[in-house]
């Protein structure tokens, strides 16, 4: 019995070494997004078949600051040739801090749920990939709106394995 648990292990192990060969980790901005931050700093990276996308957003300006984030498992499908297109989920957390009138604060910390479908195109001659998403966000604890989110650009740098 404890030969057949090891050889499990191994074999599992190594069909996610196999699936992980192929993919690579992206590095880059998300631009947009309609959660007035501008711009996200994006890190994708390959999960068996799919993948995780880590997004940290940020920004403030004289009545209000915050950041963001969001955490997405993504399933990725091809499309033709460079070309894929993705689903993805996951929860978003944050903190804001407004300035309502020169005597109280509003803030906190918020959780909200995130989808995500988008397309992207992985360059063949660069390491770029391009990508336009909508990510709708649904505010679960804390968030100031029930709806969030919106369109999105993304621009990464591709470390090929």
């Amino acid at each position: 019995m404890k030969h057949i648990i090891i050889l499990a292990i191994i074999i599992s192990i190594s069909g996610i070494a196999s699936a992980q060969s192929y993919s690579e980790s992206n590095l880059g901005l998300r631009f947009g997004g309609g959660n007035g931050y501008g711009a996200e700093i994006s890190f994708q990276h390959p999960f068996k078949n799919n993948r995780m996308e880590l997004d940290l957003g940020w920004g403030n300006s004289s009545d209000w600051s915050s950041w963001t984030l969001t955490g997405l498992y993504q399933w990725v499908m091809p499309i033709e040739s460079g070309f894929y297109w993705y689903l993805g989920a996951g929860p978003a957390i944050g903190f804001w801090d407004e300035k309502q009138d020169h005597y109280s604060n509003n803030g906190g910390i918020y959780l909200a749920a995130s989808l995500n479908v988008g397309a992207e195109y992985k360059f063949a001659e660069v390491p770029i990939q391009l990508a336009l998403d909508l990510r709708p966000e649904f505010g679960l604890i804390n968030r100031w709106d029930a709806v969030g989110g919106g369109l999105g650009f993304s621009v990464r740098y591709c470390f090929y394995k």
